[in-house]
């Protein structure tokens, strides 16, 4: 007797072969049976007429890290298919912290470990899985503190050492994010010194770019170079081309990656398939305003060395052109107005000028430093360029519920669709086969991160499992209004339970904290 059986579906395997009818069994949490089991008895039975079994998606790129605290359901992930996620993105996680850090956040903890125990003892649930990156920021700043300058060789070590602590804990990889303080302090002797340990581990090195737009070439160079003197898998995050000065460039870019590779350096990208990014407002300013973060950059503004960062500001990005590209998405509580509001909008009816620049210093001071933005500065055709590859996908987003009231701000709409519109363009767009489509969300992403035991539709796997329609699987969630459940997934299964039935989210909580198992690499 099976504990579930998913039956009369058409199994897409997650190896992108082409899909075939059949069914699956599930026993203890894994998969017992893939095929005709028209014989099979079961506790329960999912019906997939029409179809597509899968293994359950995994969100390539993701900031859910304790998301749990908020809401446990997950619900904008779930929707999609999604059954794990991968956090502690863009060079930031809930570890390694100071005791100074801990005070400040409730879930920044002393070590990977320590946050699982906490979760665990403290009875926390959440939907879907995590498996969690260092960030580098977090990992610096344990060092180092905010400090805007280059790490000695006693602190390197000191960061290595922490590294190998948490990659020994099962931790996946370090992630960077070169555009953000402190990462953008690092040079390239730190990041080598660390691509070495994760390297040691076998582990992965996302990283968000010190540019994405102007200086993309000499960002991928920085990257490509750690992983070819380190030999670890670097990895791009959010590839995409975020200047206009630079669009168009998008086949030239891929080529630098697919170059890189063929001289024998492991290197893979993702993205999400929106022609908006969605970050902190801090990220206009020059990088040296960001010494001491976000503490150190308001102190500046306050001082007589605001005009100076206005003029950063000016020179990075705004002018009257692009003032309608910023979209503020979350205020975090401190101008709750501006929400939903454009930079000219806010600059012309709140502060009342039209010097954007200053305006967005002003901003600044009365968010904290905190305000969220959505950011209009892809083009399509880069956006369909990079799809067309083979390239991951991941949401940049976060694990939210589907009620509005509960979610308190106008988040980017890649939390509550990314991997359904990959399906859609995949579909609309011919981008590729769905059993392909199925491949770039599932064992692609696995063997990118060295997830072993998920990714494929294989008797032994844990039974994360996705069921799904492929003509209707799509978004809901748009700009402005963001917070809508996707639709097209009848049923997700995560490790073996039932987490979505029939459309429906189910109360069961099964996610986990998953880690890696360490394999030293020798040479």
């Amino acid at each position: 007797m099976e504990d579930i059986l998913i039956r009369h579906g058409m199994i897409m395997d997650g190896t992108g072969r082409p899909g075939y009818p059949g069914d699956i069994a599930v026993r203890g949490g894994k998969i017992t049976a893939v095929g005709d089991l028209h014989a099979c008895q079961a506790r329960q039975v999912l019906e997939a007429d029409g179809l597509v079994i899968a293994p359950g998606f995994v969100d390539a790129h993701a900031h859910s890290d304790a998301s749990f605290v908020q809401d446990s359901s997950g619900a904008s992930k779930l929707y999609q298919g999604i059954t794990t996620e991968i956090s502690g993105n863009c060079g930031s996680s809930p570890f390694p912290c100071t005791q100074q850090a801990g005070q400040e956040d409730e879930w920044a903890c002393e070590s990977m470990d320590a946050m699982i125990r906490k979760f665990e003892s403290e009875g926390w649930s959440m939907a879907i899985n995590q498996a969690m990156l260092v960030g580098h920021g977090t990992l610096r700043e344990a060092v180092m503190g905010d400090a805007g300058r280059k790490a000695s060789a006693e602190e390197i070590h000191a960061m290595q050492a922490l590294l190998e602590r948490e990659m020994k804990s099962g931790a996946w990889g370090l992630s960077l994010g070169l555009e953000y303080a402190p990462g953008c302090f690092a040079d390239q002797e730190e990041l080598n010194a660390l691509g070495r340990v994760v390297r040691a581990y076998d582990g992965l090195m996302p990283c968000h770019m010190r540019s994405e737009g102007l200086k993309i070439r000499e960002a991928i160079q920085e990257l490509l170079t750690v992983g070819r003197l380190s030999g670890t898998h670097v990895h791009v995050s959010h590839l995409k081309l975020d200047n206009y000065h630079v669009h168009g460039q998008a086949e030239a870019v891929w080529g630098m990656l697919e170059e890189a590779r063929a001289q024998g350096v492991q290197v893979s990208a993702d993205m999400y398939p929106y022609t908006a990014s969605c970050t902190t407002l801090s990220i206009r300013c020059p990088r040296w305003a960001l010494d001491g973060g976000t503490e150190g950059l308001l102190q500046m503004l306050r001082s007589e060395r605001r005009g100076e960062i206005v003029e950063g500001i000016r020179s990075h990005y705004w002018n009257a052109e692009r003032a309608e590209t910023c979209i503020f998405s979350d205020d975090k509580g401190y101008w709750p107005e501006i929400v939903g509001r454009t930079l000219r909008e806010v600059a012309e009816e709140y502060l009342h000028t039209t010097d954007y620049a200053e305006a967005a210093a002003e901003i600044l001071l009365r968010t904290h430093g905190r305000v969220w933005c959505i950011f209009f500065v892809m083009s399509e055709a880069d956006m369909m360029a990079f799809l067309r590859h083979d390239v991951g996908i991941g949401s940049d987003g976060w694990a939210l519920p589907g009620d509005p009231a509960r979610v308190g701000s106008r988040p980017h709409p890649r939390s509550y669709g990314a991997i359904a519109e990959f399906f859609r363009l995949a579909r609309e767009k011919q981008i590729c086969t769905t059993e392909e489509a199925v491949r770039r969300v599932t064992s692609k992403a696995t063997e990118t991160l060295g997830i072993r035991d998920r990714g494929t539709l294989v008797p032994g796997m844990i039974a994360d499992i996705t069921v799904f329609d492929p003509e209707t699987i799509a978004p809901r969630a748009t700009y402005l209004d963001p917070v809508r459940l996707a639709v097209g997934v009848r049923h997700v299964l995560v490790n073996g339970g039932i987490a979505l039935q029939d459309g429906i989210q189910t109360a069961y909580r099964g996610g986990i904290f998953l880690r890696k198992n360490p394999r030293v690499c020798m040479g």
